[in-house]
């Protein structure tokens, strides 16, 4: 046969074959699909909730920073109602406050947890629980220790207190709890006087986490001496005393907020600065951040509430036997008209509305309708005696806290470099 003859038998039997086969690869139905291979599987993973994690600002809120969040007005509403049951937000709350938030992919909340400086042990938890938000108050175990230090005023208390290693809670509790209605911390302070504190703080495995009560304080000082016990009797009542057992309580304290300060004091012929003529300066003003808070000096009934011309937002409040007092130039007021307040209820932030030329906070006190030098209202005012059947007691619990302070055997000076000694139960 041809060579030729035999290529057409070959040509004619193959073509058959191949054309099934070229149909068959264009034709041929997918193959079911199978599971990924591990290395792939992130790919088809479900998406990560998102967490975020927020400060609280110097006149902030818990409800206006939520609002700042991804969060819908009905999340919001539903998160604080969850919150309002365990946890106070006007008065549990403070500037710088942390929180962490945890969202679904959804954008749905999760997970709020907060944690506040005034109860660090405390935290705040909220949860969802079968499609609703329950909030609840978590408890850590603490270790409280007994320390005390003793310090040496430089230039003020603050800066002797920091540079023996403690924080500004501390001198906030001393120069606003205990001597904060017998000390003018702006006058009486000379270099060269010292501070003594006995102090409870709390610890969590070795970590530091607050300050508990100051059992004891005493200002050694040129210019003024004071000693301060705290002292719980048998019926329950519990103040700050001097060595002879008499209170240091007074009607009014002398700082309406966290004592950083004065800008200018009570002056009747002072050069005003945004009016640029003499003008009777009737009260203090008092250093302090925008935010900041503040609380009434003493009990009474809140008398207005809101706008004040030049005062800005301000509160007025009626202490009765003629006594008033005004807190002005307020960023914010927490309080309402006929409001019955007690001694440091809180009034609202410092800012500077009306005719202020930066955040501070303006304090007059008027009895009879005549202005009260702040700094002198409590001036050779004495206060209540315990009762003779704890005196004996009395006297016991505050030697046992002197022989403490007695054995700090190191002193902290104001130098940003000493530390203070410490003495644990």
């Amino acid at each position: 046969m041809r060579s030729a003859d035999i290529r057409f038998w070959l040509l004619a039997t193959c073509l058959p074959a191949l054309t099934a086969l070229r149909l068959g690869v264009l034709w041929h139905p997918s193959p079911a699909p199978t599971e990924l291979p591990a290395d792939l599987e992130f790919l088809t993973a479900a998406p990560e909730p998102r967490r975020l994690a927020r400060t609280l600002g110097s006149d902030d809120s818990i409800y206006q920073s939520l609002k700042r969040q991804p969060l819908s007005e009905a999340q919001v509403a539903e998160l604080i109602g969850a919150i309002k049951p365990v946890f106070n937000l006007r008065s549990d709350s403070r500037p710088l406050d942390r929180y962490n938030l945890v969202l679904d992919p959804a954008g749905e909340v999760q997970r709020f947890e907060y944690l506040s400086q005034l109860e660090p042990e405390r935290p705040l938890v909220v949860e969802r629980q079968a499609g609703r938000l329950v909030g609840r108050r978590e408890v850590l175990p603490l270790e409280k220790r007994t320390e005390a230090i003793e310090v040496r005023i430089v230039d003020n208390m603050s800066n002797a207190i920091e540079a023996a290693g403690e924080g500004q809670e501390l001198t906030d509790q001393i120069a606003d709890e205990i001597f904060g209605s017998v000390i003018d911390f702006t006058q009486d302070l000379r270099r060269g006087d010292r501070l003594g504190i006995v102090c409870e703080k709390f610890y969590q495995q070795g970590r530091f986490i607050r300050y508990g009560k100051v059992l004891l304080a005493r200002y050694q000082g040129e210019k003024v001496s004071q000693l301060g016990v705290y002292y719980r009797d048998g019926d329950g009542h519990h103040h700050y005393y001097d060595a002879q057992g008499n209170s240091l309580n007074r009607r009014f304290i002398n700082y309406p907020l966290p004592f950083r300060g004065i800008n200018s004091r009570f002056n009747t012929a002072r050069f005003h600065p945004i009016l640029k003529k003499p003008r009777p300066h009737l009260g203090t003003d008092y250093a302090a951040g925008q935010g900041t808070m503040v609380w009434a000096t003493a009990s009474g009934r809140v008398v207005h509430a809101g706008w004040g011309g030049g005062y800005g937002n301000m509160v007025e409040i009626d202490h009765g036997k003629g006594y008033h007092s005004r807190y002005a130039h307020l960023s914010r007021v927490s309080v309402r008209e006929g409001q019955r307040v007690d001694q440091k209820t809180p009034l609202g932030r410092v800012g500077a509305t009306g005719l202020a030329t930066g955040p501070h906070l303006h304090y007059e006190l008027i009895r009879k309708g005549r202005h009260l030098n702040p700094e002198s209202v409590n001036r050779d005012i004495q206060g209540e005696p315990l009762p003779r059947s704890y005196l004996a007691d009395f006297a016991n619990r505050r030697d046992q806290l002197l022989s403490q302070l007695a054995g700090s055997t190191q002193l902290a000076v104001h130098t940003g470099s000493l530390s203070a000694a410490v003495v644990a139960e």
